[in-house]
């Protein structure tokens, strides 16, 4: 039977029983049984993501940044929940909007408004050259924190899985990928509450991946970044690319591809753009609107996508249901969850 921890008033069990709970533990009957997304349902919400500015073949597959921002942010609800249920005052602050992440820079800069508003910079809530953001977490899970060493232990056990406050490499494999555990065993039990292998990371990470398959689907993002390597030799692309070059040349600016427009500019490294870093990109934007840049670049990528997905047809049809499954998934718990989806 496995360790029961029980608290003492107020406090958590001392540190030798967690270290009994992971150690002196056998199999329990509760092992059979599928870890709950403990999500805390009070009403429903259609959650709408962001649309790709350029849709791609393999994109049925590969997990777009606001998918995974969803993603990401299920967990953390999920992640929360579970702590609740053992007791701790778990709850989620949003420090960003879900729609703020990184835009699609494949072409450089590819949209005529964040040019003339942002430059060859990104919103400010996303821009990794604005100091903020280096301290914004796109959700922040906030407790009161265990004062003593024994509460840290347990704490550290029911969340992660492990009474040990270092993180082994091992436990980096586990916690961030690629694959969770499709089957975590009862370790013990902590307020008549079943503890498993991995924690509440664990927990939340089943709940919304799946059993065992690829939160990131390697092979999408294989094609994906083959076929974008392979477009950039493309004949067309490298035509196309050559015109759009002249282009820029003729409005006052030598650039030789759209992927290196902008980072010789003073304001490069800086926050923000000025007004003359916005004349530039507004400029770039204008000869590929000219060239048709982005839709000769985005076909390539396209054919050498599909043709890359024909021989791989099998996987991709796996992680293309693994996808739509994770995603359906994540959008259920942010829509019952008050401020989730905004």
């Amino acid at each position: 039977m496995p360790v029961i921890l029980r608290p003492r008033g107020r406090a958590l069990a001392p540190a030798a029983a967690a270290v009994l709970l992971l150690t002196a533990c056998g199999p329990s009957s509760d092992e059979a049984d599928a870890p709950r997304a403990s999500t805390e349902p009070n009403r429903t919400t259609r959650v709408e993501l962001a649309a790709p500015t350029v849709r791609r073949p393999i994109d049925q597959a590969r997990l777009l940044p606001s998918e995974l921002a969803a993603i990401g942010r299920a967990e953390s609800l999920t992640r929360a929940a579970c702590m609740r249920r053992y007791g701790f005052d778990y709850r989620v602050e949003f420090t960003r909007s879900l729609h703020a992440t990184m835009p699609d820079r494949s072409y450089g800069v590819m949209s005529e408004d964040q040019a003339r508003r942002y430059g060859y910079h990104m919103a400010p809530d996303v821009d990794p050259r604005v100091p903020a953001n280096a301290r914004k977490e796109s959700d922040l899970v906030l407790s009161e924190q265990p004062r003593t060493a024994e509460d840290r232990e347990v704490h550290h056990l029911l969340l992660h899985g492990t009474a040990s406050d270092r993180i082994t490499e091992k436990d980096v494999e586990r916690l961030d990928g690629p694959r969770p555990l499709s089957t975590p065993e009862v370790i013990g039990e902590y307020r008549d509450q079943p503890v498993r292998e991995g924690g509440c990371y664990e927990e939340a990470r089943t709940a919304i991946v799946g059993d065992g398959g690829s939160e990131r689907n390697p092979v999408a993002m294989d094609i994906y970044l083959a076929a974008f390597r392979q477009a950039e030799r493309d004949p067309q692309v490298r035509e196309v690319v050559g015109q759009w070059s002249s282009c820029m040349a003729a409005a006052g600016y030598a650039y030789d591809s759209p992927l290196d427009a902008g980072t010789d500019l003073p304001t490069a490294r800086k926050p923000s753009a000025d007004a003359h870093e916005k004349t530039v990109a507004l400029a770039d934007i204008a000869c590929k609107e000219k060239t048709s840049l982005i839709r000769v670049w985005s076909d390539a990528e396209a054919r050498h996508e599909r043709r890359a997905m024909e021989e791989r047809k099998e996987a991709v049809a796996a992680e293309t249901e693994r996808k739509a499954a994770m995603v359906r998934r994540a959008l259920e718990v942010l829509g019952r969850t008050e401020g989730a989806a905004k």
